[in-house]
């Protein structure tokens, strides 16, 4: 009989490997970037492979698509129960839309083509996250390989987290019935501090965001005859900046983006500083630039439980090579804010609109729109039993038991799993890194890392507890 480990290593060599080599190719750019995704059917066509792709390896089970017009396909599975195990239900999730391009990606490498280099698998979509489905199906099939008995599965698969998941509510609820009463929800769309345990992510920062346009003249006129009289938008939008962040420090000003870090989690941000130590602030600095703590506690509080202001795009300003003498009327910009958990997104919004929008310098014009406010997350305790079959996965599969990181990142659809599945415990899992690059050139999944992940999920599914 092939034992479980044999099994995952066999099948991220072949048929494993293959299927995320072909989902790799799929152009399924999310909604957010593509604006005729349903007429392009890269979105379907990603759901359509992993469906046939699991239907293959597991007959009796249930791959259903989920498709409505002007409505980003999903796919619900469902497996039954091997060797009359009785414990509930485990519920995995993940997604198949892709952020887009990007340009820099290294010599030989690309956004579509799949690429294999120093046990790496590169191409977008690769970690964040298409290997989610491929990697909890076939720690299930390792299981049956390995005649390990596991209880049903279940499990959801979007295509629009890289948009927002605005379907992922009405998406939950129609499929929750179907579900049962799952004992864990494992989310493998999170992060990782480093290679050599498992990491589960405590807790996300929510966003609050919007676009904001400050407008001084109806038309551009030449600077020479305007500048000195016409205040400049960009003066202008730099005031109501600085009302919302200190630019010497990055703080942000407004009480109601701020809460005290909470007790229960100041010992495992040390200990996870204390791992990483100065890796926490290993980025690709420019130049002489400094990072805004090099203190690896205060980096990462910085980063997970305190707001910062993000500028993610404008408008308004032409590039340095077609800029001419003119002043120009207006200027845009697109704001954003990660949120600590525990702050009340609605109030941090209004508080921030209100700070740009009340007694304007020069009494300029100024529109918001597009306003967006998410919650952030925090995970519930785990289960005694869960709690202890991670620990035992993490410490035989790396030597070290498993640690929590906190994440500075959103996925605001978690209090939508929260609120349909109650009774389950966050199994937060995930492989990106610093070094995976999700979102950026020469994304790439850690090939070495993601077989233990699927070994390690193999043996927490086994362990979940049968019914009396």
């Amino acid at each position: 009989m092939t034992t479980l480990k044999e099994y995952i290593h066999h099948a991220w060599e072949g048929e494993t490997l293959d299927a995320m080599k072909a989902f790799i190719r799929i152009p399924s750019k999310s909604s957010a970037f593509d604006a005729e995704w349903e007429k392009h059917g890269f979105l379907l066509e990603a759901v359509k492979d992993a469906a046939q792709w699991g239907k293959k390896r597991f007959p009796s089970g249930t791959f259903e698509i989920l498709s409505k017009p002007g409505v980003t396909p999903a796919l619900f599975i469902d497996l039954p129960a091997s060797d009359g195990h009785t414990g509930r239900p485990v519920f995995f999730y993940g997604h198949f839309d892709k952020q887009p391009e990007t340009n820099g990606w290294s010599e030989g490498l690309g956004p579509w083509l799949p690429v294999v280099k120093n046990d790496r698998l590169y191409g977008r979509g690769s970690a964040d996250d298409g290997y989610s489905f491929y990697t909890a199906l076939t720690a299930i099939l390792a299981l049956e390989a390995a005649g390990t008995a596991h209880p049903r599965i279940v499990g959801f698969f979007e295509t629009d987290e890289e948009s927002g998941s605005k379907d992922l509510g009405a998406y939950l609820h129609e499929i929750a019935p179907r579900c049962g009463d799952p004992c864990v929800l494992a989310i493998l769309d999170l992060g990782i501090c480093d290679h050599h345990r498992l990491w589960l992510t405590s807790s996300l920062r929510g966003v609050v965001g919007f676009k904001l346009k400050v407008e001084v003249l109806t038309h551009p006129v030449h600077s020479g005859i305007a500048s000195g009289i016409v205040p400049s938008s960009f003066a202008v939008m730099r005031e109501l900046l600085d009302r919302l962040e200190d630019p010497r420090t990055g703080r942000v000003l407004l009480p109601e983006f701020h809460v005290s870090l909470p007790e229960e989690h100041k010992k495992a941000i040390e200990r996870c500083a204390a791992i990483l130590g100065k890796e926490v602030i290993k980025f690709p600095f420019a130049g002489d630039t400094e990072p805004r703590s090099s203190d690896p506690v205060q980096a990462i509080l910085r980063n997970t439980w305190e707001p910062t202001l993000s500028i993610l795009g404008a408008d308004g300003l032409p590039s340095t090579s077609e800029a001419s003498a003119l002043l120009r009327a207006s200027t845009s910009l697109s704001l954003s804010f990660r949120i600590p958990p525990r702050v009340d997104p609605q109030a941090a919004l209004k508080a921030a609109v209100a700070a740009v929008t009340e007694n304007v310098p020069s009494h300029a014009r100024v529109t918001v729109w597009d306003c967006r406010a998410e919650g952030g997350f925090e995970a519930p305790a785990l289960a005694p039993w869960l709690e202890e079959a991670t620990h035992a996965a993490s410490k035989s599969l790396w030597g070290n038991d498993f640690e929590y990181c906190f994440e500075g990142a959103t996925i605001g659809t978690m209090k939508d799993f929260s609120s349909s599945f109650p009774n389950a415990s966050f199994l937060n899992l995930g492989v990106l890194g610093a070094e995976e690059n999700a979102h950026a050139p020469n994304e790439s999944l850690p090939l070495d890392y993601v077989r233990k992940l699927t070994e390690a999920i193999a043996d927490i599914v086994a362990a979940v507890p049968q019914k009396d």
